[in-house]
């Protein structure tokens, strides 16, 4: 019972600290709590938490056995630089026709399901394989996580509250931060487009980075 305890809450402590720094997803919990609800905020982060507990079990299956961090590299790191393009796009034409009397349809319109836009950002971030990955290695070499059904459900339930409990910060700080969504809205979309604007070609950088790598090698 120690032992799966143990490796709850080291699940939970790595998924929270890495749900705080500022990315993708927290961004976007906070965004759709302070313009819509938080409702639709919960289900957001519920979809997301959702993808990466597959990925945990997928990278727990083991990357030998399906070499999963080098092809997945070259797979989600483009899908994710043009998912973020998209919303980029979507947000900064959103907030640059928001004072227009007849505002133009965008080429491009927001995703506007909570869920699908929950599904999409996770399953397209690249760097939760790596990250898990990584840290599975850590918690096996220190008799942590043990290869058996039982530790693996108390470290995914662990990951599962920690990631909530972290997108809960954005969600509720959304809500709290935010009082009158006219105000907010323009900024929060320009801010948002720029956001992914940002992420998208820094997930461009680091696929250039690791391809260069891999050619010296």
């Amino acid at each position: 019972m120690f032992k799966i305890l143990k490796v709850c809450v080291a699940g939970l402590l790595i998924s929270f600290l890495g749900a705080l720094p500022l990315g993708s997803l927290n961004i976007t919990a906070f965004d759709i709590s302070a313009t819509q609800s938080i409702n639709n905020a919960l289900l957001f982060a519920f979809a997301a938490i959702f993808v990466e507990l597959a990925y945990v079990r997928l990278t727990l299956w083991g990357n030998q056995k399906v070499k999963l961090e080098g092809k997945w590299i070259y797979i989600a790191f483009p899908l994710a630089f043009f998912l973020l393009l998209y919303l980029a796009f979507s947000s900064l034409t959103t907030a640059l026709h928001f004072n227009d009397v007849t505002p133009t349809k965008s080429v491009l319109p927001k995703i506007t399901s909570p869920i699908l836009l929950g599904l999409l950002l996770s399953a397209l971030n690249p760097l939760q394989i790596p990250f898990w990955l990584t840290w599975n290695k850590v918690l096996e070499s220190k008799k942590i996580l043990e290869d058996n059904t039982v530790s693996f459900i108390g470290y995914m339930f662990g990951i599962g509250a920690g990631t909530l409990i972290g997108l809960l910060v954005f969600i509720y700080a959304g809500k709290l931060i935010v009082d009158n969504y006219t105000q907010y809205a323009q900024i929060s979309n320009l801010i948002l487009g720029l956001l992914y604007l940002g992420f998208s070609f820094y997930l461009l950088f680091l696929l250039y980075k690791k391809h260069h790598q891999l050619k010296i090698q």
